[in-house]
C-alpha cells in the first residue's frame, strides 16, 4: 500500500480554503490555517492507499484535488511505498517523492496489485 501526503506548494492565507479543509479533514480552523501558511511543510492530509477505506479516501482526495485546482493553488503530493517511513523523507529535498495530481488520480484508479 502506497502512502501519500498532501500540502500546498506555497503558503496560503485564505478563509475559504481554511474552511474547506476544516470541514473535510477535521482539523481545527486555527490548525488548518497554520498548516496552510507553512506551504510545503504544512501537510494537511496523509493516508495509506488501498485500505478498507479506499473508496472513502478516493472521494475525499478527488474532492480536494478539484477544489485546489479551482482555486489555482498548487499542491505538493508526496508518495512513499508501503514499507517506507515518512521519517526517511528529507523535507528539504522532496523531489524524489513528489508526484503530480494526475499521477495521484491514476493511483486512486489502480488496484493495490497494479491492475486498473
Amino acid at each position: 500500500m502506497a502512502k501519500i501526503t498532501i500540502s500546498c506548494s506555497i503558503p496560503v492565507d485564505n478563509e475559504v480554503v481554511t474552511e474547506f479543509l476544516h470541514k473535510y479533514v477535521g482539523y481545527s480552523r486555527l490548525g488548518v490555517a497554520r498548516k496552510l501558511r507553512m506551504g510545503e511543510k504544512g501537510c494537511f492530509y496523509t493516508c495509506p492507499l488501498y485500505t478498507d477505506d479506499h473508496a472513502k479516501d478516493c472521494r475525499l482526495i478527488r474532492r480536494m484535488l478539484a477544489f485546489f485546482e479551482s482555486k489555482d493553488i498548487p499542491l505538493t503530493i508526496l508518495k512513499i511505498g508501503a514499507q517506507d517511513s515518512w521519517d526517511e523523507v528529507d523535507l528539504e529535498q522532496r523531489d524524489p517523492w513528489k508526484i503530480s495530481p494526475q499521477v495521484l488520480l491514476a493511483l486512486l484508479d489502480a488496484s493495490p496489485n497494479g491492475d486498473t
